[in-house]
Formats: C-alpha cells, structure tokens, sequence
C-alpha cells in the first residue's frame, strides 16, 4: 500500500513539474514553438533541474507585440494628462507616443504586449490624471507586431 502511494505522488509530482511554464526564463517541462519541441529533455528527465530557453523562443512563446491607436475625450487637456499617461505606460512596459488635439482631446499609440495593453487601455478609459474627466476613450483594433516602432513612450507636441 505504501509502495504504491509512493508511486501516485512521485507520478504526481513529476506531471505537475512537466507541465508548469517558464518563471523568469526558466522552464520545467517541454514547449513546442512553431512546430518544434524546446528543451524536450527537461520534460522526459523528470529531474528538478532548471533548463534554459533561448531568448528568441521565450519571446515567442510568451511575448507577442500588439499595437492600437487610442483617442481619449473628456478634460483632457491641460490636466498633466499627457505626462500621467507617459508614466502610466512606462510602468506597463509599453511604447508609443501620445500629443493634444486640436479638438481638445489626446491621441495617441501604444505597443506591447497584451495583457499590459488591456491595462493601459482601462487606465485610459477610467483613470487619466488626477484633475482629467474622462467622457470616453476611442481604441483601434489591436494588430500584431513584430517589433517595436518606438523606443520608449514619448509625448509630441
């Protein structure tokens, strides 16, 4: 009875590790990236140590670039929204730019990647500066990327 409890919590124990995903670039188990198995061995090992996944491969797996236009409307402008949104997106990790309108609104581009894009893009919707009232926020659609275009998250005038 003992041997095969044993035996269910060490085959238990070894799918868990087989499975779990990459922390911090490190990855027990196997993942399959267009079309290819990376690190096989760590799956079929079973063993607890760690193994490395190329950077380009990480990327692949985990990282996809998105790009949207965003145009927000309400008080807007002259609120330090532009320099809250600079902040804002720097802290999600995301790219882009964002200026004043003539129509009294701010514009704008974000890139990066999805989940961060989706807060940013609450944030805009409900959030802003301080002093801002935000009547509503317009998004494009998001579109895959394969780079980004811009160095940081600038604010043009």
């Amino acid at each position: 009875m003992i041997a095969n409890d044993l035996l269910f919590i060490f085959i238990s124990f070894a799918a868990i590790i087989a499975t779990l995903e990459r922390t911090n670039g490190i990855v027990f188990g196997s993942s399959e990236i267009d079309g290819r198995v990376v690190e096989e061995n760590c799956a079929n090992t079973l063993s607890l140590v760690a193994c490395r996944i190329d950077p380009k491969d990480q990327r692949k797996m985990t990282h996809k670039l998105f790009m949207c236009d965003f145009e927000v409307f309400g008080i807007v402008q002259g609120v330090f929204f532009r320099k809250y949104t600079q902040k804002q997106a720097a802290s999600l990790g995301l790219r882009g730019w964002c200026m004043n309108t003539r129509d009294d609104t701010v514009k704008g581009q974000l890139e990066g990647e999805e989940k961060a894009m989706n807060e940013m893009k609450h944030w805009l919707q409900t959030k802003g500066s301080p002093s801002s009232r935000i009547d509503k926020a317009v998004f494009s659609v998001p579109r895959e990327i394969t780079n980004f275009s811009f160095k940081d998250f600038s604010i043009r005038r």
